[in-house]
C-alpha cells in the first residue's frame, strides 16, 4: 500500500540524523559547561586542574576517657597549576562514614585557612559512638564557602587503633 518508499526512507534517515545531532549537541554543551566551571576556578584560584594531594598522616584512635578521634594530615603535591593557591583562603571538608555508609560527621574549617603548599592541611574530628570500629574519611578541598570543589575527593579507610604515617 505504500506508494512512496523514497519518502519513507528519507523520513527514517532524517530521524536518525536528528537523533545523532541531538546527542552531539548534548555532548558539546556539557563540554562547554565543564570549561565554564574550570574558568571559574581559574578566575578565583589561578588553577584549572584538580588539586593533587596525598595523605601524610592519619589515625583513628581512642584516647583514654575521651571520644574516638579521627585525624588526617594532607600533603599537597604542588604543581605549576596549583601554585596559584598559595596564600589564598580555601577550605577543606572531611566527611566520616561508618562501615555501612552512614554519614557520621562532617567537619571543616569554620573560617577557612590560608593555604601554604609547604604546610600540611590538618583535619580532625571526634566520634562519640564508642561502638564504631571502622570509618571511612572522605576529604575534599573547596573554595572558602565550600560550594566549589578544588580537588577530587580523597578516601581513606581506618580501623580503630590504626595509624598511618608516611
Amino acid at each position: 500500500m505504500n506508494n512512496f518508499p523514497i519518502l519513507n526512507q528519507l523520513n527514517k534517515n532524517f530521524i536518525v540524523f536528528f537523533i545523532l545531532l541531538s546527542i552531539s549537541s548534548i555532548c558539546l554543551f556539557q563540554s562547554f559547561s565543564l570549561e565554564n566551571k574550570n574558568y571559574l576556578i581559574k578566575e578565583s584560584y589561578g588553577i584549572i586542574q584538580t588539586f593533587p594531594m596525598e595523605i601524610d598522616y592519619a589515625h583513628f584512635i581512642s584516647p583514654l576517657n575521651q571520644d574516638n578521634q579521627v585525624k588526617v594530615l594532607l600533603k599537597s603535591l604542588t604543581t605549576n597549576d596549583t601554585s596559584g593557591l598559595n596564600n589564598k583562603t580555601i577550605n577543606a571538608v572531611m566527611k566520616i562514614y561508618s562501615i555501612n555508609g552512614t554519614l557520621l560527621k562532617t567537619s571543616s574549617y569554620p573560617q577557612g585557612f590560608n593555604y601554604n603548599s609547604t604546610e600540611p592541611i590538618k583535619l580532625a574530628t571526634n566520634i562519640a559512638d564508642k561502638s564504631i570500629e571502622t570509618v571511612t574519611a572522605v576529604i575534599q578541598l573547596t573554595n572558602l564557602e565550600k560550594t566549589q570543589p578544588l580537588s577530587d575527593p580523597l578516601t581513606i579507610k581506618l580501623g580503630l587503633g590504626q595509624v598511618i604515617d608516611r
